[in-house]
């Protein structure tokens, strides 16, 4: 995971995505909606701020969205986790954790309690 994250080619969408997924979902009828983005959390390389993820990720408060960075160099994932909407955040150093995470993530918005954000 971490080389494939560390030599992928360039080039990011993941601002317009989130906020596609996250209009797109506030359309639907549904009771609960969410958007988990998956990321290498390598968001200075492409001149991502996470005051501008941030806004994203709280765009619709019908849209439950979080983000899970998988293979993150260094502290970059730790960094950008604690920048964003507290259990909101997941770092994932080991793909076996992703199904954890996922059932902290409905686990946590089904409770109402927001969550609580693993490292």
């Amino acid at each position: 995971m971490l080389a494939h994250a560390q030599f992928c080619v360039s080039g990011d969408h993941t601002l317009e995505a989130t906020k596609l997924a996250v209009e797109q979902l506030a359309k639907e009828d549904a009771d609960e909606r969410f958007v988990i983005v998956l990321s290498d959390a390598n968001f200075e390389r492409y001149g991502i701020r996470p005051k501008d993820f941030s806004r994203l990720m709280t765009l619709d408060d019908r849209v439950n969205v979080f983000a899970i960075f998988i293979g993150s160099l260094g502290e970059q994932a730790a960094l950008l986790k604690r920048a964003l909407p507290a259990g909101k955040a997941f770092v994932c150093k080991d793909t076996a954790e992703i199904p954890q995470i996922m059932q902290l993530i409905f686990t946590s918005t089904v409770l109402g309690s927001g969550g609580s954000a693993q490292d």
